[in-house]
């Protein structure tokens, strides 16, 4: 049985001895060379516990969902090869502000810059796309290092930090009194007063006031909530952020990005003031930044002043967590008028049949047979209602139909990955059921993304996580598909495939499977993996040329 080590003896024991002490209780990863002594440590405590994977990138995203989950993910890679297939689940974190930390395992230095086996430049390779990235040099600066690389993931805007350890390094022997330091943690900013005050000035002349919640502000429901009403507002969330607030309160109003509704888009459009919480002002969120007019007047809450002005220039810049600011705002506003409170109620009626499942008209030409999007929506919308299951959304082309149709009325319970990764929603809804294992994770996965991960099942089934994985299975890209169809004149290439009954593939490895042709089939499949004890995997086939809503198309390439 493993014990915890009285003091470290070595860099690596040091590794783990700093990442318990910031409360870190899983490391993620695949066994390789430079970090097998990091890995011997952790099976010499009973602290921390170690996951392998069946690939890097797995790892990287199952510490990414296990971050949105709060605890904060770690994962573990070799060098080279290992770090290069971790690198797209560090690229995804940092552009969705995720906090993460990968250590990767390097060549000694006794050796580096002889291009040894697998030897990569790993801090020059993950700079571009990380809060930090670094090499620690000597045994005893682990502490000093390491621990400031957790706080730095998970301080001010969060994202990921990579840490590059040389396998010399962690071979070092270190003294008794190397230990690791006192965990801390700042705390969030608040708003400077005579900000707070001049952005109410703003505010309280509005006519049109909308709220703007953004992936920052998704910590604080009950603020945001309490601001839009205080301002007598509509409030939208960015794209693939409706999960910020109850989609049952008056104030919500849908959300920006791909498959935005037309009064959602046209509230914000025609708003006097706008004030924008956590939020970057995303390409797809803005339409290639044309949300906003220049006579509208923005009051900008980030906790990062870099995002301040990047995008627009805001009448009032707010450095402060996007929560506190809220709570700031609110209790300094005046009551709404009337005027105010009767815009955002027609506003919310317009919302509320726009956004109902049965509001799509059937397109003449729309594909029959199979199971149909309306179906799924129908099916996936009393699973977002119950108190115990938490959705995940990955990157198919089904996507659009949540975010217009899916009704989430508890905040808090859905993930979405705006950063475009195939392949991210399976591991990440890993992540997810280790972080929170008293809720149901439940993934929403198109059959390309969940082939690049499909091996990870098999670790699914290991640690007996009850992921229950929705797979739209059309045998297409149908994203890509879709843009062939209406920007390249249907000329359809690298788009079709062939898949494998995912059912019998689930089965083969130890997971419950299901597959549904049908619509009213797809209700009892449901219930059916709800109710198994471990993983599940329902496959959902649809027409290779079922995609998106009516009337919806890609956003032009440009």
């Amino acid at each position: 049985m493993s014990t915890v080590t009285a003091s470290p003896s070595t860099g690596a024991d040091l590794v783990v001895a700093c990442l318990a002490a910031e409360g870190v209780d899983l490391v993620t990863g695949v066994p390789g060379t430079t970090v097998m002594e990091v890995i011997d440590a952790i099976a010499r405590r009973d602290d921390v516990r170690y996951l392998h994977t069946r690939h890097e990138q797995v790892a990287g995203f199952l510490a990414d969902g296990s971050s949105r989950g709060g605890r904060l993910g770690v994962a573990l890679v070799s060098r080279g090869p290992g770090a290069a297939n971790a690198a797209i689940a560090v690229q995804n974190a940092y552009d969705e502000s995720v906090p993460m930390l990968l250590l990767v395992g390097q060549v000694a230095d006794r050796i580096v810059e002889r291009r040894a086996f697998e030897e990569a430049d790993v801090v020059a390779t993950f700079r571009p796309m990380t809060k930090w990235a670094l090499e620690v040099r000597r045994a005893d600066r682990i502490p000093e290092l390491l621990q400031r690389a957790v706080r730095t993931a998970v301080s001010g805007r969060p994202g990921p930090v990579v840490v590059s350890l040389p396998l010399d390094v962690l071979q070092d022997t270190v003294d008794e009194d190397v230990v690791p330091a006192r965990r801390w943690r700042p705390y969030p900013p608040a708003a400077d007063p005579s900000g707070v005050a001049e952005a109410v000035g703003v505010l309280a002349a509005a006519a049109r006031p909308v709220v703007i919640a953004g992936g920052g502000a998704a910590h604080a429901p009950d603020d945001l909530t309490a601001l839009a009403d205080r301002l007598g507002a509509p409030l939208v969330t960015t794209w693939l952020r409706q999960g910020a607030v109850s989609h049952d309160h008056p104030a919500f109003l849908g959300a920006l990005g791909y498959g935005v509704h037309d009064v959602t888009w046209r509230a914000v459009q025609e708003a006097d003031v706008v004030v924008a919480l956590g939020c970057r002002f995303s390409e797809f969120s803005t339409r290639r930044w044309t949300l906003l007019h220049p006579g509208t007047r923005l009051v900008h809450v980030d906790v990062d002043p870099v995002e301040l002005g990047r995008v627009y220039v805001p009448d009032v810049g707010l450095v402060a967590d996007a929560g506190v600011a809220a709570r700031a705002l609110a209790s300094a506003l005046p009551p709404p008028d009337d005027a105010r409170l009767r815009r955002r109620t027609a506003l919310r009626a317009e919302y509320e049949k726009a956004s109902a499942p049965d509001s799509p008209v059937l397109d003449d030409d729309e594909p029959r047979g199979l199971v149909s999007s309306r179906a799924a929506i129908a099916a996936l919308t009393p699973l977002a209602a119950r108190g115990d299951v938490l959705l995940v959304q990955d990157a198919p082309s089904f996507g659009p139909w949540t975010h217009r149709y899916l009704r989430l009325p508890r905040p808090g319970r859905f993930a979405g990955s705006a950063g475009g990764a195939m392949g991210w929603g399976f591991p990440a809804a890993m992540g997810l059921a280790l972080a929170r294992p008293e809720l149901r994770t439940v993934c929403v996965s198109g059959d390309g993304s969940f082939w690049m991960v499909a091996q990870d099942l098999e670790t699914c089934v290991r640690e007996g996580l009850g992921v229950v994985t929705v797979v739209m299975n059309n045998n297409a890209y149908g994203n890509t598909r879709d843009r062939q169809r209406l920007a390249h004149d249907g000329r359809y290439l690298g788009v079709f495939y062939g898949n494998a009954d995912l059912a019998a593939f689930a089965r083969s490895l130890g997971a419950f499977g299901v597959r549904v042709e049908r619509d009213e089939d797809l209700p009892p499949a449901l219930d059916a993996a709800l109710a198994q004890d471990g993983p599940a995997v329902v496959d959902v086939v649809q027409h290779p040329m079922y995609g998106l809503p009516p009337g919806l198309e890609p956003p032009a390439a440009r």
